[in-house]
């Protein structure tokens, strides 16, 4: 029998409270193509990547901006993957992988104004 005890467990109902103080403010912000901002990602199903901490955050790669209110991002994560949906990257001495399979639309809303890394990344040669 497989034992759940110390498994990541879902804080749905936390999520769903900031998520509905998410959407009840607008937020105004500047975003450019290339940042890498502190993204609210919440808590998802399944294996979609989630945010962590208090405000479910993780940092994301904008790589589209859509009008005034959404954007297209890549969440990151701090671990190196070499599989075919992840791609290396080192950014102000951080590595980590763009996590390709996760990209999504998300408001602008859930991004926070704060920067995690410069502008600038550079993919990490083969």
């Amino acid at each position: 029998m497989f034992n759940f005890e110390g498994m990541y467990q879902k804080r749905f109902d936390e999520w769903n409270v900031l998520k509905q103080n998410i959407d009840s403010k607008k937020v105004e912000i500047t975003i450019r193509v290339g940042d890498i901002r502190w993204i609210m990602f919440g808590t998802n199903v399944g294996s979609e990547i989630d945010g962590k901490g208090q405000q479910f955050l993780r940092p994301g790669l904008i790589i589209n901006v859509i009008g005034h209110d959404l954007a297209l991002v890549i969440p990151l994560t701090s671990k190196e993957k070499q599989l075919p949906r992840y791609i290396p990257f080192k950014t102000n001495g951080h590595y980590g992988s763009l996590c390709l399979h996760q990209m999504k639309v998300v408001s602008q809303n859930r991004i926070l104004h704060r920067r995690c890394y410069q502008l600038a990344y550079e993919k990490i040669p083969d």
